[in-house]
């Protein structure tokens, strides 16, 4: 053979082999390593409805901020499609390539991706020889870090779930983008200057979009009352309204009401929400989350799903867990981290209520309903306590025992007890249905007990006629009698104010019977005022005064001066109505010395309410101005919108007939609005007529501008 003979192999791969038959002379081996630009980003969500803040935001952050982002939020809200939407629609700003990887952080059927392996997929697309990548994964990722300095690239982490499988993989120039979704709050990537943004549901119109866009055009053939329900069970959560109109979709011929039927319901809701493949299945998706939980963490949230609510306070968490209050609020937060709490205000916890029902379905077992005992019982005892606060000056039955192991509470007056009561106030009628479902009657009594004076207050009219019936059918059940005296007199009271006479008068009248029956002095006191209150509205003047007066007898032999002092200002009141307007003043003066000698704001509200009625219908209208303005300062002050509507129509028509119309017309409207808010709309109605006839403006009235 010829000396010069030489063996040439050209080859554009890498890591090839290739035989021939016999070499003479040295092997020169000569290649070339093309530019590789990683395409790697799934395909573009076909659309994205009312996400366009969170993605001016992201386009704002990722430019000028800090090249690295986390978008985080409940499963099923949208956290992949938000960033697979913004990385398709700003692949141009990143010529150098993408790069996609799903970390499968909360994959039920493996383990999270491992980082080494996601750098090593990463560096083999970006043209690094396999050779030449380090095993180790700090290495590995000091090469991956080399490799992009010069290079403009997006990186999509998809599912992360903790910030151990993310920190390999960012890139240390500033010239590339990272865009990472967990369901986790990744706190120590915040400490790296990675920055959070928090996907949240979406408002009702937004969803209702999204089920026209997945529907299109069959969405015409669904009757807007449905899809108002479709939506109000979706809550707001992406995932579920997707499968809902999917099932909507698969099957045209059948009436969409089929499936509102099984939203409606909470124990078929989770199951509706299932594309009937395995895994297109909300259950299956909330339970990613649940499942990654550790044990004490999931026993905790399976617990939360015993109360039926969403809205959870520190207080509600540590009697549910029968912890101490540091130890819940602790516990919360790491429920928060894993997004299946949102901390909405400072020891406030939201659970959305699809994550609720999922953590319900885990709450089927007897901790859970002794967790439930105990959280009824405990707020029970607390509602008792506050309402003793609201209104002390009555005889008041002992709370229940408050359950071992948990922190009660410290209400120390009346503004700390009205605002538990209007933080809580959900919580507590959810509570008290539980309760009666459970039939532990002795807690729905107490706890109807607790809720009358704050719903009086508030005007909260229908939810006070419907606690008190179930404290009434709680009582029948116990059976005692002193008991079901007590809870008809306080359904009575409440058709009262819900101006329902007639049923007011018919609870009254067994409630009174019992009371005769059973001996019961200071129930017989109560019944008659609550029977005069009846009476007098009634317009039945005469009949209201006799039990008033026997009411006032009973109150003072008794030694209860408050109740005797109620009796005095509404025999002041019917005397008025009867036509002695002195004897009625001096009535109600005296019952206003004794309210104020023992600090019974409310008895002085009333009473200087009613002091300016009969001064008004006397003629006396300044001394009548003068009465009345205590009685809405004082109703204010006590929080009493039911009492304050009343005292605010009273001072306008005693202002109307001095001629300040500017002034009476203010008033009237806020009269208005009290009226409404409390759904009075008679009495709303009786305020728009004085609207009408009072003047606009008076040449007098500018003085008291």
């Amino acid at each position: 053979m010829s000396g010069d003979m030489r063996n040439v192999i050209h080859s554009h791969e890498t890591d090839v082999a290739i035989q021939v038959g016999v070499l003479h002379g040295d092997i020169a081996l000569s290649g070339s390593i093309r530019p590789v630009i990683p395409r790697q980003l799934p395909m573009e969500p076909r659309w994205l409805v009312a996400r366009e803040r969170e993605m001016s935001e992201l386009t704002d952050l990722l430019a000028d901020v800090w090249p690295a982002v986390v978008i985080e939020g409940i499963g099923g809200v949208g956290k992949t499609t938000l960033a697979l939407h913004w990385a398709c629609q700003n692949a141009v700003r990143y010529p150098d390539g993408q790069l996609f990887a799903d970390l499968r952080g909360f994959d039920p059927l493996g383990a999270p991706a491992d980082p080494g392996t996601v750098l090593h997929g990463f560096l083999l697309a970006l043209g690094v020889a396999p050779a030449t990548i380090p095993t180790g994964v700090d290495a590995a990722a000091a090469l991956y870090r080399t490799v992009l300095a010069e290079r403009r690239v997006l990186i999509v982490l998809d599912n992360a779930r903790d910030a151990g499988q993310v920190l390999p993989l960012l890139p240390g120039t500033m010239s590339c983008a990272v865009l990472v979704t967990t369901r986790n709050r990744l706190s120590w990537l915040r400490t790296q200057g990675v920055v959070s943004v928090r996907l949240e549901t979406m408002a009702d119109a937004d969803a209702r979009t999204v089920l026209e866009r997945v529907l299109e055009n069959e969405v015409a053939r669904i009757d807007l009352a449905s899809v108002t329900a479709i939506v109000r069970r979706c809550s707001g959560l992406p995932l579920a309204l997707t499968i809902a109109a999917a099932r909507v979709a698969e099957h045209p011929d059948f009436p969409v009401s089929e499936l509102v039927a099984e939203l409606d319901e909470e124990a078929t809701r989770l199951s509706a929400f299932d594309a009937g493949d395995g895994v297109r299945s909300l259950r299956a998706v909330l339970s990613w989350s649940s499942g990654s939980l550790d044990k004490e963490l999931i026993r905790a949230f399976r617990l939360l799903g015993a109360a039926p609510v969403t809205d959870v306070g520190v207080s509600t968490a540590a009697w549910l867990w029968s912890v101490s209050p540091r130890d819940a609020a602790n516990t919360m937060r790491a429920l928060e981290v894993a997004n299946l709490v949102r901390q909405h205000r400072p020891g406030r916890f939201h659970m959305h209520d699809l994550v609720r029902l999922h953590a319900a379905e885990l709450a089927a077992d007897a901790e859970s309903r002794t967790a439930l005992r105990r959280l009824v019982d405990c707020f029970a005892y607390t509602a008792r306590v506050a309402d003793n606060l609201l209104y002390p000056h009555r005889y008041a039955w002992p709370p229940p025992d408050l359950p071992d192991g948990c922190d009660p509470v410290q209400l120390a007056d009346d503004p700390a007890a009205v605002t538990w009561f209007a933080t809580e106030h959900p919580t507590l009628i959810a509570l008290h249905e539980a309760a009666r479902r459970e039939q532990w009657h002795e807690a729905v009594w107490h706890i109807a007990h607790g809720l009358d004076t704050y719903q009086y207050r508030l005007g909260l009219l229908t939810e006070n006629v419907g606690v008190a019936r179930l404290g009434l059918e709680a009582a029948v059940t116990i059976g005692v009698a002193r008991l079901r005296a007590s809870a008809l007199r306080q359904l009575g009271r409440a058709h009262t104010r819900a101006n329902s006479l007639a049923e007011a008068e018919t609870c009254l009248l067994e409630a009174l019977r019992i009371e005769e029956d059973a001996g019961f002095a200071m129930g017989r006191a109560h019944t008659h005022h609550d029977l005069q209150r009846v009476y007098c509205r009634r317009g039945r003047y005469k009949e209201a005064l006799y039990h008033s007066q026997i009411a006032m007898r009973l109150y003072r032999a008794e030694n209860n001066p408050v109740g005797a002092a109620h009796s005095l200002n509404a025999q002041g009141w019917l005397h008025a109505r009867l036509g002695d307007v002195a004897l009625a003043l001096d009535c109600c003066k005296r019952a206003l010395a004794l309210h104020t000698a023992h600090g019974n704001v409310s008895g002085q509200a009333i009473t200087s309410d009613a002091l300016g009625r009969i001064a008004r219908d006397a003629g006396y209208l300044d001394e009548a101005a003068l009465h009345s303005m205590v009685a809405v300062r004082l109703a204010r002050q006590l929080g009493n919108r039911f009492a304050e509507a009343d005292h605010t129509e009273q001072l306008a028509a005693v202002l109307i007939g001095k001629g300040e119309y500017a002034s009476a017309r203010r008033l009237l409207h806020a009269a208005h609005e009290l009226f409404v808010a409390q759904h009075r709309l008679g009495d709303a109605e009786r305020v728009l007529n004085q609207l009408r006839t009072c003047p606009e403006v008076r040449e007098s009235d500018h003085s008291q501008e």
